[in-house]
């Protein structure tokens, strides 16, 4: 079961994956044969599911590390993998980003105080994840990017 969750209005996912709600309001659908759900809010998440994958999307302020219509991500190391190949195939620019002040300069940090728990869990519970955060302004041409690359990430299983 893939999740998605959205920090921004969702309805570009709902329309980007075709997604319906079923009986108990969830919007659901399918992608590349997977099964996905969006969950309106974090604390919807069950993540005691097996064999889980969460996809959260979201915006970020441009800085002097990031540029208008960057994408930052961070997530396990087998969808960063397809996440830097999709942004590839449309010559998207993406940046990975550490939650976590470090006091290696090669880690860019990106704050979001609210995620970083989670993906910390995340991390120790070895759970499939990916945070995708573009950089504003998100227009129609950066939602529908976010959608391609979930799809392409999504279309490698």
């Amino acid at each position: 079961m893939y999740t998605l969750i959205s920090e921004i209005s969702p309805d570009f996912l709902i329309q980007g994956f075709g997604l319906h709600q079923d009986e108990t309001q969830i919007y659901v659908g399918k992608s590349g044969g997977q099964e996905l759900q969006l969950v309106t809010s974090i604390d919807d998440l069950d993540s005691d599911q097996e064999d889980m994958k969460i996809f959260s999307v979201g915006f970020a302020e441009s800085d002097q590390n990031f540029r208008p219509g960057d994408v930052l991500m961070t997530g396990s190391d087998d969808l960063l993998d397809r996440a830097f190949l999709a942004m590839d195939e449309i010559e998207q620019r993406g940046v990975v980003v550490s939650l976590t002040q470090s006091q290696d300069t090669k880690h860019l940090y990106f704050s979001k105080e609210q995620m970083d728990p989670l993906v910390q869990e995340w991390k120790r519970r070895k759970v499939s994840f990916l945070c995708l955060w573009m950089v504003d302004p998100i227009e129609s041409e950066q939602r529908a990017k976010l959608v391609t690359i979930l799809r392409k990430v999504i279309s490698k299983d």
